[in-house]
């Protein structure tokens, strides 16, 4: 893969990466505010939809360009290539999904027109555009690279050494300004220094465990940012409601990284040599 090539793999992941975050405000910004009464796909199950959708997307997005930096960084991650292919392309599928479930929304539960209805029509139109885009941007990339199947052993202590790579390539391009120490420091950073004393936790060796770790962890930040609506009207009804956020959540991160943790590289695939 030649450095044009890789110019252009980082450019478009680049873009959905964006396009992801774009999403991801035009969900929630559109939950609060005064759209909050008149959003016909702020209630479930729209809601539900989207509420998953977004973190699938950011948190995918974000991997992806993170691989895409580091291949562009450092050409011998061609083999990832395949990975930044799939993680762009379940980007755009999740995000497609939802605008499609808005879009029914707005047909079964229409509101009355109005002036802020209006903006989320136009909102919701430019988000169709901008991930048509993406997709489209997305095919004229890779139409003609020819992709290696990636290494079979990849665990999610490979994706965090490439979420690194958003912290290390900044970094190491301003060692004009950065004390040495820093930059060295950065350098030898890796998921087995970070977890070097917490083996029983590390990514590279307990890949399930750590999974589990995380849908936990994500579960209680979720629960912990729904106080910000409100405190719940009794003790009992919040302790549900947590236990259901943190429930709920635990679960869709082990069923998504059974599903998708081989598709991605963040665990060694069921099916070898997949597409």
């Amino acid at each position: 893969m030649n450095q044009k090539t890789i110019q252009r793999v980082h450019r478009v992941t680049a873009l959905i990466a964006i396009a992801a975050v774009l999403f991801y405000l035009f969900f929630q910004v559109n939950k609060g505010g005064p759209f909050r009464n008149i959003n016909p796909f702020g209630v479930d199950p729209y809601d539900a939809v989207g509420s998953f959708a977004i973190q699938v997307a950011i948190l995918i997005g974000i991997l992806t360009y993170a691989r895409a930096l580091r291949l562009w960084d450092d050409p011998a991650q061609a083999a990832k290539a395949r990975l930044i292919l799939r993680g762009n392309s379940l980007v755009l599928l999740v995000i497609l999904i939802t605008l499609i479930a808005d879009a029914i929304a707005e047909i079964v539960r229409p509101f009355t027109p109005s002036y802020w209805g209006n903006i989320i029509l136009v909102e919701l139109t430019l988000m169709f555009l901008l991930a048509s885009v993406c997709a489209i941007a997305l095919v004229v990339a890779f139409k003609r690279i020819q992709t290696a199947a990636p290494p079979p052993d990849l665990t999610p202590a490979d994706g965090i050494d490439d979420l690194w790579t958003l912290v290390r390539v900044p970094v190491t391009r301003s060692s004009a300004i950065l004390p040495r120490r820093i930059i060295e420091w950065v350098k030898r950073f890796d998921s087995d220094r970070l977890f070097a004393r917490i083996p029983w936790l590390n990514p590279r060796t307990h890949s399930w465990r750590f999974a589990c770790a995380l849908g936990l962890l994500v579960g209680v930040g979720l629960a912990l940012a729904q106080l910000q609506e409100g405190l719940p009207p009794s003790l009992m009804i919040g302790l549900l409601v947590t236990g259901i956020f943190i429930s709920a959540e635990f679960a869709a991160t082990l069923l998504g990284y059974a599903l998708l943790g081989g598709y991605l590289g963040l665990r060694p695939s069921f099916i070898k040599n997949r597409m």
